[in-house]
């Protein structure tokens, strides 16, 4: 993430995500990192741990992993008003469920630290100019559904993922990368609690279209 020397290591994605069962932290993911981008996103881990849980389309082991963020409302009252801004009913479906405005940089930057963590673990080196994130968990205002879908089916062309995803604990956390070697455009998919897909876009640097 940074040039700064690494005094320790940082769990990807961060270990709050997963329950507290152990049984589902199974050989967790770490890898070199600077107390600033481990110790001091702890907050940002929080937030990103509500919104995953709150997304819809997840499994049962929601339900206890959840019981940690109602402990951190009770401990800080003030957080919930910070992580449900402009909370409003909406149906969807039939259904009455709730949208809160998602603060999409603090997203973005969440899930490109987990992507670079995860492209270092797999090959020691740094994944560098990351780009769009799509993901049916959330709806931009400015994006259509007919856009949101076609920049995803574009995203998809230019890269090829894997079917099967990795992981250890697969019912809490997944992921897949595209396998090119050359090329562009390369692509990795995140998946929690078995819940809607995260992508994520970058280009690569120093090479040409095959």
């Amino acid at each position: 993430m940074c040039k700064a020397p690494a005094t320790g290591r940082e769990h990807v994605p961060p270990q709050c995500i997963f329950p507290e069962d152990a049984q589902y932290r199974k050989d967790l993911i770490t890898v070199p990192s600077c107390p600033e981008h481990n110790l001091g996103k702890s907050m940002g881990d929080e937030y990103m741990k509500f919104i995953v849980l709150c997304s819809g389309g997840t499994n049962e082991l929601v339900n206890p992993a959840f019981g940690s963020v109602i402990r951190s409302f009770v401990r800080r009252p003030d957080l919930l008003p910070k992580f449900t801004l402009n909370l409003r009913e909406v149906s969807i479906g039939g259904q009455e469920t709730a949208q809160i405005t998602l603060d999409y940089p603090r997203f973005q930057t969440w899930i490109e630290s987990i992507v670079r963590g995860l492209f270092f673990h797999k090959t020691e080196g740094k994944c560098k100019l990351l780009g769009d994130v799509f993901s049916g968990i959330f709806w931009e205002q400015t994006l259509g559904d007919d856009d949101f879908k076609e920049r995803c089916r574009e995203a998809i062309r230019k890269a090829r993922i894997p079917e099967n995803y990795e992981g250890a604990n697969p019912r809490v956390f997944q992921y897949a990368f595209d396998r090119r070697t050359l090329g562009k455009t390369s692509m990795c998919r995140l998946r929690f609690y078995e819940g809607d897909p995260i992508w994520i876009t970058w280009k690569n640097v120093n090479v040409h279209e095959t």
